[in-house]
């Protein structure tokens, strides 16, 4: 019972099956109640017809119909019964068919007889009704002593259980039929109704990887399905740009690990064409060594991304100082900085302190302001900046010497991507810096932003929350 329509069949079978249970038991219910109200109605009024044919002659309780004989009464398959009591004796008079036997002594008003449903004498199912009354008075003393006379009239229920054994079976029937009929009728239409199901199931089917800018069509789908078809269509989409990124992503590292491998080749080939010197091998190595640094920090940078988009990076808690920070950050980039003649300006605020982890915010750090010395012009400027107001510092490295258009700050996050669309300095920096820098600012629950200023400056703005103010 895993599939949608077997569910529907089977909830539509057991809710009709329940409802028809419960209407025809409501019904027979009453049928029955209806019947035997009938039935009591008829034996009551017979038994009332009766009783006013007794009548008081002297101390004698004349019965009428006994000299009427009534066939009803005779001995038979089908015979009815009578008794008769007077006041608390024995029993009076008794029909022929009673044969010596007796009646249970039920006792009523001519209004409202008592019913009682027993075994006649010879053992079939019947109803006795029974009346307590004081009879006429044959002649003029009609204003003596008359004795209570107490009459009960049995009969037989046959018709009656014969009546309600048929409507049973014709109940239980119709009931099963309907449910029958009413599973088949929907069977056919569920049939019908899931058909844009099948036809959704199909489209999806058809989608392969090579091809995830197809989109289900949600025209003449019903209403319930159009929000798993929007979800749907949501969900290609983001496959499709997942593929993409990851297509772009291999071949961006195949092309960023190709360029320093081809350069460290074409190093130590020209390094062993023929004898060379001391100094000339030396150099060589140096160079294989730098670029093999720079593979290593991409190799770094992009363990890093994989481990947060894996959501395995921890954080630890502890109290930071930004500007000694920074400082331990820039001492390796001075060098590079003094050689391409840059100017640099501190403007830092302190004492300054974070609520961070210093390893997480060292590793962005380091990346902008190394970003910063490798985009800067020569004999440019690099400006550091810190604020601390409400709650946050906000940090600004800026440098001059941008070349990014407008367009071009929407992409600056983006892995692999850089500025230099010729791709200068691959090996050196590979685009993965900002973009790391972004996941794990995120991480810290802290904020960075890019812009520009004229004519030629580049602005990254970075805010975390700073430490709680000590007593």
């Amino acid at each position: 019972m895993r599939t949608l329509r077997s569910r529907l069949l089977l909830g539509t079978a057991i809710g009709t099956a329940t409802v028809l249970l419960v209407a025809g038991i409501a019904l027979f219910a009453l049928f029955r109640s209806a019947l035997w109200q009938e039935f009591d109605e008829s034996l009551a009024t017979k038994a009332r017809s009766l009783a006013a044919m007794m009548e008081l002659d002297g101390d004698a309780l004349d019965l009428e119909f006994d000299e009427a004989n009534l066939p009803e009464f005779r001995p038979s398959a089908t015979a009815e019964y009578f008794e008769v009591w007077l006041n608390d004796a024995e029993a009076y008079a008794c029909s022929p068919s009673l044969a010596g036997g007796d009646l249970p002594r039920i006792t009523g008003s001519i209004e409202a007889p008592g019913f009682q449903t027993l075994s006649l004498p010879d053992g079939r199912r019947g109803r006795l009704a029974g009346i307590s009354f004081m009879p006429r008075r044959e002649g003029r003393d009609t204003e003596a002593a008359r004795p209570t006379v107490t009459f009960v009239l049995a009969r037989e229920t046959a018709s009656i259980d014969h009546t309600l054994a048929q409507l049973r079976w014709i109940l239980a029937g119709v009931g099963v039929a309907a449910v029958l009929v009413s599973v088949g009728v929907l069977a056919w239409l569920v049939q019908r109704g899931l058909h844009p199901v099948r036809r959704l199931a199909g489209e999806i089917s058809e989608i392969g990887v090579a091809d995830l800018s197809a989109r289900l069509n949600g025209t003449d789908v019903p209403g319930e399905l159009s929000p798993v078809v929007d979800r749907l269509n949501d969900l290609l989409q983001r496959l499709e740009s997942a593929f993409q990124r990851e297509r772009r992503f291999s071949a961006d590292v195949a092309h960023e690990l190709r360029t320093p491998l081809a350069g460290v080749r074409s190093i130590l080939e020209v390094a062993l064409s023929k004898p060379r010197e001391g100094a000339t091998y030396q150099q060589a190595m140096a160079e294989c060594l730098t670029i093999n640094r720079h593979m290593h920090q991409m190799m770094e940078n992009l363990l890093h991304l994989a481990r947060a988009d894996a959501d395995q990076l921890t954080l630890a808690s502890e109290t930071v100082d930004l500007p000694a920070l920074l400082r331990e950050c820039w001492t390796p980039l001075e060098q590079r900085a003094s050689e391409k003649g840059l100017t640099v300006s501190w403007r830092l605020q302190e004492p300054c302190t974070l609520r961070s982890d210093v390893d997480k915010l060292r590793l962005v750090l380091q990346n902008l302001l190394d970003n910063a010395v490798a985009y800067a012009n020569r004999g440019g400027q690099i400006a550091i900046e810190s604020v601390s107001a409400n709650g946050e510092t906000t940090l600004t490295i800026s440098n001059t010497g941008s070349t990014l258009s407008p367009a071009d700050l929407n992409h600056v996050f983006d892995r692999f991507w850089r500025g230099d669309a010729a791709r200068k300095a691959t090996g050196q920096h590979c685009g993965l810096g900002l973009a790391l820098c972004r996941t794990v600012t995120t991480l810290l629950g802290g904020s960075i932003r890019i812009s520009t200023a004229p004519p030629d400056r580049f602005i990254v703005t970075f805010c975390v929350q700073c430490a709680a103010a000590e007593g």
